[in-house]
């Protein structure tokens, strides 16, 4: 079994994406979220295109998806003085995801859910939607309205009984905005935090603590992939952007952007996940795009 994992897009995405990747005979192609740039511009035609492929994908949206500038910045800072506006700005993101999801329709637009692939023996179990990564819980009014999540352990609750839908025999995958938390504290780990002086792990907890319990129970859990942290540091450097651990893969496919110029022309970056039983092999691809249609 062949998965693409795509990155972060922030606009980079046209139908050559389409053709191309579609030429690859993946048996899935699973986006990490932010299809749009600063603020929900953009994603709508991303959304578009994407629905286009014809191979089974699935979409978890990210903190820039169905979201205004003025709402992530008052999301992102967080002060007291900014609740009355958080609240006041996030009054229309409940219409814009919808939109999104029209947009992207048939393809699904994923959060808190599973999805299941029988003839790949494999789950897809979507984690927290339009995460921020950190301690906190981010769009907290949007979540409650949409979800009845208001606190980190209402999120924690809702994904471990996502895990205990699916049967132990069933190979699961983990798709989410933000990896778990645990991965390391410093600013080159995989979801470690390299735009505070202090560094430290940016991975969310709640998704966490759900794959502890899943560990408990027996879950075949196979990996985790997101993205979120973008490959390039702050201040230079790389990050690093696949580990292993616990008899778990993780995956962080942001390259930002992901665009390059090769030998051939223009390229874009995925990540392809090869399974086999519960082995996996996991490759950077730079995939060259074919030209437009009609040139």
């Amino acid at each position: 079994m062949k998965i693409a994992v795509v990155g972060d897009v922030h606009l980079v995405w046209d139908e050559r994406d389409v053709r191309a990747l579609d030429a690859c005979g993946y048996d899935l192609i699973l986006f990490v979220g932010d299809l749009a740039g600063y603020g929900a511009v953009g994603a709508i035609e991303v959304g578009r295109s994407i629905r286009e492929l014809r191979t089974p994908t699935l979409v978890m949206p990210g903190n820039h998806d169905a979201v205004t500038l003025a709402q992530l910045a008052a999301e992102v800072l967080r002060t007291p003085r900014l609740r009355l506006a958080r609240e006041a700005l996030a009054l229309g993101m409940h219409t814009r995801v919808q939109q999104l999801t029209a947009a992207l329709a048939p393809v699904p637009l994923c959060g808190y859910s599973l999805h299941h692939f029988e003839a790949l023996d494999l789950s897809v179990l979507a984690a927290r939607p339009h995460t921020l990564g950190g301690e906190r819980l981010g769009f907290r009014r949007y979540l409650a309205k949409r979800f009845g999540v208001q606190r980190m352990t209402e999120s924690i609750s809702k994904l471990c009984a996502l895990f205990d839908q699916v049967p132990n025999e069933r190979r699961i995958l983990v798709l989410a905005h933000c990896g778990p938390h645990g991965l390391g504290d410093k600013r080159t780990a995989i979801y470690g935090c390299d735009f505070l002086p202090t560094e430290g792990d940016w991975g969310d907890r709640d998704l966490s603590a759900a794959l502890a319990y899943a560990r408990e129970h027996g879950k075949r859990v196979l990996g985790v992939v997101a993205g979120h942290m973008h490959h390039r540091l702050r201040g230079g450097g790389e990050r690093v952007w696949h580990v292993e651990r616990d008899g778990l893969f993780h995956v962080n496919a942001a390259r930002v952007p992901r665009k390059r110029r090769g030998p051939a022309g223009e390229e874009r970056h995925h990540v392809r996940i090869t399974l086999e039983g519960e082995r996996a092999q996991v490759d950077a691809v730079w995939l060259p795009l074919p030209e437009r249609e009609g040139t």
